[in-house]
C-alpha cells in the first residue's frame, strides 16, 4: 500500500522533481528558434504575473457544437505538463491538450480547456474523441465524489485512462491512423507551446473561475444533496490551501528554466 505523503512531504517532494523538470524542459526549450523561445519565455512570464491570462474563450467555435451546454470551455495557448502516471521516471512527462476540472464556488461549474492550436490543426474526429475522453473521465471522478470521496492511486488513475480512452475511441469512431496523427500533433504542440505544471494550471484556473464568476454563474449546478454540499465547501477549502504553493512552484519552474537557458544571452534581459 502506498505511502500517504503530509502536505509539507509532498511539497518537498515536489519542488524537487519540479527543479529537474525545469532541467530537462529548458532543453527542449533550447532546440527552438530565437524567436520561437521568445515568444514562450514571454507568455510564461505573463501568466506568471497574471495568472488567470493563461485561459480565455478565443477558437472555440470547432469543438463548441459538440459539447453539452453546461460545460464552461476556455482555451490556452499553453500545454499542461505533470509526472507520469504511465511511466514512474523522474524525465518523462504526460503532456496534456485538454484538461477538465470540477470547481464549488457556491455551485459547481465543470469546465473543460483545450489548447488553441490543437483546437486548430486537430480533425473534428480528434476533437470529438478527445473531448469525449475528458467527458468520460470527468463523469468517473464525479461519481467519486458523490460517493467516497477517495484519493486514486496512480495505478487507478492509469486504469481510468485506458477505460475512458478505449471508450472514447469507440463512441467517436476515431481510427487508429488517426489516433497515431492525434498523438503527434499533441507531441508537435508540446514542443513548440508554453508548458506549465498542472498544480499552477489548476489554481490559473480557479482563478479564471473566480473572476468572472459573474458572468458564467447562470452554467453553475447547485449540489444535489447536503453531503455534496458540505463536501464542496470542503474541496474549495482545500483547494485554497495548495493555491499559494502552486504559484510560488511555478515561479521556481521559470527561474529555473530561464537560468538552464543563460537567459542573458538570448538578449531577452
Amino acid at each position: 500500500m502506498q505511502k500517504q505523503l503530509s502536505k509539507k512531504e509532498f511539497e518537498e517532494e515536489y519542488t524537487l522533481w519540479i527543479q529537474s523538470a525545469a532541467k530537462d524542459i529548458a532543453f527542449a526549450l533550447s532546440q527552438l528558434k530565437p524567436h520561437e523561445l521568445k515568444r514562450i519565455i514571454a507568455l510564461s512570464e505573463q501568466y506568471l504575473s497574471e495568472p488567470e491570462s493563461v485561459y480565455g474563450t478565443d477558437g472555440l467555435e470547432s469543438v463548441r457544437k459538440m459539447a453539452p451546454e453546461n460545460i464552461i470551455l476556455l482555451s490556452t495557448d499553453a500545454v499542461v505538463f505533470s509526472q507520469s502516471i504511465f511511466v514512474r521516471m523522474a524525465s518523462v512527462f504526460d503532456y496534456a491538450v485538454a484538461l477538465n476540472r470540477r470547481y464549488y464556488l457556491g455551485s459547481w461549474y465543470s469546465i473543460i480547456t483545450f489548447n488553441r492550436t490543437y483546437l486548430e490543426e486537430a480533425s473534428k474526429t480528434m476533437l470529438q474523441f478527445t473531448l469525449e475522453h475528458e467527458l468520460l473521465q470527468k463523469e468517473v471522478y464525479e461519481e467519486n465524489i458523490r460517493n467516497e470521496a477517495r484519493k486514486f492511486t496512480p495505478e487507478e488513475k492509469r486504469k481510468i485512462s485506458d477505460d475512458t480512452l478505449n471508450k472514447a475511441i469507440e463512441k467517436s469512431g476515431i481510427t487508429r491512423e488517426e489516433i497515431e496523427k492525434e498523438k503527434a500533433l499533441m507531441l508537435k504542440i508540446s514542443k513548440t507551446s508554453p508548458l506549465i505544471p498542472k498544480p499552477f494550471a489548476e489554481t490559473a484556473l480557479y482563478w479564471y473561475i473566480e473572476k468572472h464568476l459573474d458572468e458564467i454563474r447562470y452554467l453553475g449546478e447547485p449540489s444535489r444533496t447536503e453531503k455534496e454540499e458540505a463536501l464542496g465547501k470542503k474541496l474549495n477549502s482545500d483547494f485554497k490551501e495548495w493555491i499559494d504553493f502552486s504559484a510560488e512552484v511555478y515561479k521556481l519552474f521559470l527561474s529555473e528554466v530561464k537560468k538552464e537557458l543563460n537567459y542573458t544571452d538570448y538578449g531577452y534581459a
